[in-house]
């Protein structure tokens, strides 16, 4: 199966401490920096949080695209691996993406969306731009790829790009909190949080970095069945069917 790193303008961009759930997850409040050439971080993979002590909201989006221009045949499987660092557990699904890779002054916290002609505040799984191109994923242990098969609608965005200069573009989010727009206060004075640690292309260790796999209709089909020769004297007769010689 074909294999197709992500390009190194993958990365993460948090929203910085929040009062709000509303004010962390629809607008861009106090963001941190774009950050776009960490090779892992431990805490700045998909994450959502209520800090309790500080009365205020985290969240975490990470960013990844990946160079789709020598794909000639039709995909019909494709599989996005992402390696956990720390703090696996949490669920976690792919996004379709508008962020711009080439652009890093922008800020992919919410562009993800309206670059897809999304609205980011009060946005919603059924909002307009929101496409999800996997179902909900726990994420693997320590040092191990949470491997995400991607769905239908995947499938039919990358075969309109593929063979073209048009970049494969995803981010993956927290899916309890963030991606469900769930307040994640527990109340009663509580805290809760749900982060990991994942590897980025820039990983000096190339067997860490995340990865496109995919299978092209060429290959799903049924490999020739070899037998033994067949020696015919005095002609062969075949009734019904079709003879194929492979």
């Amino acid at each position: 199966m074909p294999e197709i790193t992500a390009n190194t303008t993958d990365g993460y961009q948090a929203s910085g401490l929040t009062g709000g759930w509303d004010n962390t997850h629809d607008k861009e409040l106090s963001l941190q920096g774009l950050q776009t050439s960490a090779q892992s971080e431990q805490f700045f993979g998909p994450r959502a949080e209520f800090n309790a002590s500080r009365s205020s909201y985290f969240i975490v989006r990470t960013f990844f695209d990946f160079d789709v221009s020598s794909i000639s045949a039709n995909v019909t499987e494709a599989t996005f691996s992402v390696m956990t660092e720390n703090n696996g557990g949490n669920d976690i699904i792919v996004l379709k993406s508008g962020h711009d890779p080439s652009d890093t002054g922008t800020t992919w916290f919410t562009t993800w969306l309206t670059g897809l002609s999304g609205t980011i505040s009060g946005w919603g799984t059924s909002s307009t731009g929101v496409t999800a191109f996997s179902s909900n994923v726990t994420q693997a242990a320590d040092e191990n790829f949470t491997n995400i098969t991607l769905n239908a609608a995947a499938l039919s965005h990358l075969n309109s790009i593929r063979g073209t200069s048009n970049l494969f573009k995803i981010t993956v989010l927290n899916y309890d909190y963030d991606y469900l727009d769930v307040d994640p206060n527990p109340g009663g004075g509580g805290s809760e949080f749900q982060y990991s640690g994942i590897y980025f292309a820039d990983s000096t260790d190339s067997a860490k970095r995340p990865h496109l796999d995919y299978t092209t209709g060429d290959e799903a089909e049924a490999e020739p069945i070899e037998v033994n020769r067949i020696n015919v004297n005095g002609g062969l007769n075949i009734k019904g069917g079709n003879l194929k010689i492979l």
